[in-house]
């Protein structure tokens, strides 16, 4: 629900209805039709199980941009990890580098995406760059 407010996101988890949360979007000047009323109510009062994607997300997986890029968090693990200082690509997991010592890292500490050559940090998001984690 792109370009809502905290507020108003957490009245709409409170409508008991998508006829509910259609009035709501109303009083607030949002215009949208019957059946996207019903897939919003939807998306904010899912249950049950995950989808496959939705539980690696949770699990220390990621997601992909629109771009294919894989959103990550920093301690995500991966078998392409290469420092970010030197190049040097370390054996999968590991996450190591044998340049450096640990601790002794330009920035932040070894074993990190955040040290990895192929990480960005953009808008908030740390994106994998490199071409294996692309979708």
């Amino acid at each position: 629900m792109e370009n809502f407010t905290e507020e108003l996101i957490t009245k709409g988890k409170a409508a008991n209805s998508p006829e509910e949360l259609l009035a709501l979007a109303k009083e607030n000047g949002i215009e949208f039709k019957e059946e996207q009323a019903e897939a919003y109510f939807d998306e904010l009062h899912k249950t049950g199980e995950l989808s496959d994607d939705e539980l690696g997300n949770v699990a220390g997986g990621g997601c992909h941009k629109g771009d294919g890029r894989l959103v990550v968090t920093t301690n995500y693990k991966c078998g392409n990890w290469a420092c970010r200082y030197c190049g040097q690509e370390t054996t999968p997991l590991s996450h190591r580098c044998p340049n450096h010592e640990y601790g002794l890292m330009p920035s932040n500490s070894p074993g990190k995406c955040s040290t990895c050559k192929h990480m960005s940090y953009e808008n908030g998001l740390w994106l994998c760059n490199h071409p294996a984690n692309k979708k």
